[in-house]
């Protein structure tokens, strides 16, 4: 099959595939607006096709997705390249789609944003699907170009583009979301603004989607991996130096703006802060930086998958045994690695006083969140804001 691979309506570049595998990039058509993170220049020699096929990759649901096996089972013993390939790659995320050489298609008449989308997805991959035959069902969905491993699906509601999040075992990501996005509020960092929503005995995270037709999230992954790091320069700054390189002007604000990201980790020692946890966002049309996304995906955080027993333990509550990412592998070294003083001075932990009330009335909704736990949660994030002010002291 062949395609144009389009950003809107402007056309990228040509390429085909086979077997529901990119095998050919035929032509670059407009070089400014490929994908970040794709370069016919790229300076560790991948050719454009590895770099394409990566990143169209990158778009599909991983392997690790909750329930991902009987889900594609139940739509047909699909994979997920062809779910990709079936919705044109279309993504809520960002405005590139693969639009199919003979088509008369345009951006309106296909992006999620304006237009209504199927469920039958969402409810394959939520373990809710009713249906007697694969044939019925409509696969055009930005649930095929979501990422993560935990259950998750789009709907609308009232017009809006909502997505909704599970948990793993005690289902505290959801209300480790409202927990970031409330000292996210109190310290004035910009979030997104994180709801629980529960359904047939199932908490779930809820949040309006934060892109638009007038912007598009670029992955911190697609910019971090495109320059080669000397061994000199730190993962932070390396991190900057990409921006620099691929036009940001207010890199100061950048700087500010990862520093309070990973402070709010710092204190609610947040273990998965990868590359494509956060992100930039830019204009699609213009294609200028607007700078750092709102804050997002905070779940992986408040130990939500460790045992009571281990639980208990205040040693591996520590920060130096807190695993930490992207910069290092713990909690207390991650801060040494980043200039948080410079750039987080003005914030007001005292605005956090009675936010551990907050987090233990929150997570009492839960009932499989036993007492001694929630217990020790909310002893720890008061430690935690305590630890985090003396950081800024020393």
């Amino acid at each position: 099959m062949n395609y144009i691979l389009c950003h809107k309506d402007i056309p990228v570049l040509r390429f085909s595939t086979e077997d529901e595998e990119i095998s050919e990039v035929s032509e670059i058509i407009s070089r400014e607006h490929l994908p970040i993170g794709i370069s016919p220049d790229n300076e560790k020699g991948k050719t454009l096709k590895s770099q394409f096929r990566s990143w169209w990759k990158s778009r599909s649901i991983p392997a690790s997705r909750q329930n991902l096996d009987t889900a594609l089972e139940q739509l047909g013993n699909v994979t997920t390249d062809y779910l990709i390939e079936k919705s044109y790659g279309l993504s809520l995320s960002d405005h590139y789609w693969a639009k199919p050489l003979k088509s008369s298609l345009s951006w309106k008449d296909v992006n999620f944003f304006q237009n209504n989308f199927s469920d039958d997805v969402g409810k394959a991959l939520f373990g809710v699907l009713n249906s007697d035959s694969a044939d019925t069902l409509n696969l055009v969905s930005p649930d095929n170009t979501t990422n993560g491993w935990l259950k998750k699906k789009w709907i609308i509601n009232n017009g809006e583009r909502i997505l909704l999040k599970a948990g793993s075992l005690w289902q505290q990501e959801p209300f480790n979301e409202v927990l970031a996005s409330e000292i996210c509020g109190r310290l004035g960092i910009e979030h997104v603004e994180y709801k629980i929503i529960k359904n047939d005995g199932t908490f779930y995270s809820s949040f309006p989607d934060f892109v638009s037709p007038q912007t598009e999230l670029v992955p911190a992954w697609h910019i971090v991996n495109t320059l080669k790091k000397n061994n000199s320069t730190s993962n932070f700054n390396h991190l900057i130096n990409c921006c620099r390189e691929f036009g940001f002007k207010d890199t100061e604000k950048l700087k500010q703006g990862i520093c309070r990201m990973l402070t709010v980790d710092f204190i609610i020692a947040n273990t998965d802060r990868h590359y494509n946890n956060f992100g930039f966002l830019r204009n699609p049309d213009t294609l200028e930086w607007i700078g750092l996304a709102p804050v997002f995906d905070s779940g992986t955080s408040m130990f939500h998958d460790e045992i009571l027993y281990n639980l208990k333990n205040p040693y591996l509550r520590e920060s130096l045994k807190i695993k930490a990412k992207p910069f290092a592998p713990n909690q207390k070294e991650q801060m040494k690695r980043i200039p948080f003083k410079e750039y987080c001075s003005d914030l007001d932990f005292g605005r956090l006083e009675g936010v551990s009330e907050f987090f233990g009335k929150l997570i009492s909704q839960n009932p499989y969140i036993e007492p001694e736990r929630a217990e020790i949660l909310c002893k720890t994030l008061d430690s935690r804001i305590k630890e985090t002010e003396r950081l800024f002291e020393n």
